[in-house]
Parts: structure tokens; sequence; C-alpha cells
């Protein structure tokens, strides 16, 4: 586990972290990066609102927030739909008062080429319900989630949004194309964002994260080809491991972070070098 300076301390995050007491919005936490990520804001002393649509997934990742000593709550919402998510701000005031940090994680993945192609026959095209369902979960999700938690922020003067976007911005990868899209579109809006609401002491930033072995990647990782070929693509020959994207995010939402807005941080072992 990637450790920092207060990580010695009591469980929960000591009083000694920069983010003791914050909460933190985490969308897609049921698994995954969303889990790990919730993990090492509470370990840096944040309140974490945990969202995603599978309460049972949730409920775990509220336990092992809980066993490490941290406060989560979780509320099973679709980021797609604005009532829902208005019903996530709505019980994450009720319980916390305010929210400091907003991380958009929610994403999901379909793998199909643009139309059939000629040679490959048998593998359909991408639908328009592929296409929209993908950019709805990105985009409108992200959407949804600012419009529902930033205009506190800046009426505060203080937060940080931290948003998932994916190293596919500097490469292609085959039958991508409408995840590839709905990540280069969270990846501006990241940049628009920030240019609005610097002077207001609110920083958005994404990470550009590579090739992390996920419920959403262990198909392409356990396919023994496909994962031979991945590996040959990262300089540093491994996956990356959901902790450090946790770490990274941590980074971000932290006080040591205020002058750094509107970039989009790649960390994905050197693959887009």
């Amino acid at each position: 586990m990637l450790k920092r300076f207060w990580d010695d301390d009591e469980e929960g995050g000591s009083s000694a972290s920069p983010l003791h007491g914050q909460a933190a919005v985490v969308t897609g936490a049921g698994r995954g990066l969303g889990r790990a990520i919730a993990l090492s804001l509470a370990r840096a002393g944040c309140r974490v609102v945990l969202t995603a649509r599978n309460a049972d997934e949730l409920a775990a990742t509220a336990a092992l927030v809980e066993d490490a000593g941290g406060e989560a709550l979780a509320v099973a919402a679709d980021v797609t739909s604005p009532e829902q998510v208005g019903r996530v701000h709505d019980e994450a005031i009720a319980r916390f008062e305010a929210v400091d940090i907003v991380v958009n994680n929610a994403g999901n993945l379909v793998l199909a080429p643009f139309v059939a192609l000629p040679t490959d026959s048998a593998r359909a095209g991408l639908t328009f319900d592929d296409w929209r369902s993908t950019q709805s979960v990105h985009l409108d999700g992200a959407f949804h989630v600012l419009r529902a938690f930033a205009p506190a922020m800046l009426t505060r003067g203080h937060g940080r949004v931290i948003n998932i976007v994916s190293s596919a911005l500097g490469r292609v990868v085959p039958f991508s194309s409408a995840y590839d899209t709905a990540k280069a579109g969270l990846a501006q809006l990241t940049r628009s964002l920030a240019f609005e609401w610097a002077r207001y002491g609110v920083t958005v930033n994404a990470i550009a994260v590579g090739q992390v072995r996920t419920s959403m990647t262990e198909a392409a990782h356990d396919d023994p080809k496909t994962a031979a070929w991945l590996m040959r693509r990262i300089p540093v020959r491994r996956a990356g491991d959901p902790a450090e994207i946790g770490w990274l995010v941590t980074t971000l939402a932290g006080p040591e972070s205020a002058f750094l807005t509107g970039q989009i941080i790649g960390l994905d072992g050197g693959e887009t070098l």
C-alpha cells in the first residue's frame, strides 16, 4: 500500500491529514477504481459519500471504509438520472452539511466496431443504444453530479473536482470509439470548468488512467494473448494497481494541489510516451 505521512496515525485519517473532516463524493464507488479511491480518501480522513447503481456492491465498499476507521454514506443511484443524483446530493448534505470533493469515476465500456467491417462480419457494429449509454454515463453523469454539487463549492470559495478519464486520449484502441469519445469529452469539460471556476477556489483536474486491472478490464487481462499485447505497450511492463489511482486522487484533493487546475494527468506506466 502506498504511504502518506499521516498513514502511521490512527485509523480513519488522523487530524494531521489536510483532508481530515472533509466530505467527498465518489461515483462508481461499488468496485474497482471507485472503491480504491473511496478507501484512499477515507484513510486520509475524508468522510465519503459512495454512489453506484448496485446497492450490494456499495454496501461492501462502505463496510471496507468503516473497517478502515472511516465514515461512509452509501446511496444507490444511477448518475444518468438527475432525480437520483439530486437524492444523492440531498442525503449527502443532510449527513455532512457540505461536500468539498467530487470524483466523477462512474463509467462503462462497450467494445464494438463503429460499423460492421467487411473483413470481420461476425462482429456486430456499435448500436445507437451502445453509443448513447456510454455518453450518458460518462458525460451526462458528470453533468448531473457537478450541477448538483458545484454551486455550493463556488459559493464557499473552495472545492476539488477530479474526473477519471483514460490514457486512450493519447492513443487508439480498436473498437472503443464510443468510450474514447466519451472520455475525450470529459477531458475537455475538465479544462473548460477549470477555467470558469479557478477564481472561485475550485480546481478541476482529470486523471488519464492507463491499464489497471479491475472488473471492467479483467477479461482482457485474463486472456494470455491480449494481456501479452497490453504489456508490450506499457514500458513498466505491468498493469496499474487501483490504489495508485486512489493515491493521486487524494493528492489532487489536498491543499498542496491548489495551484494545479485544468490538467489531464497521465497515470499509465508510460503507455502514452
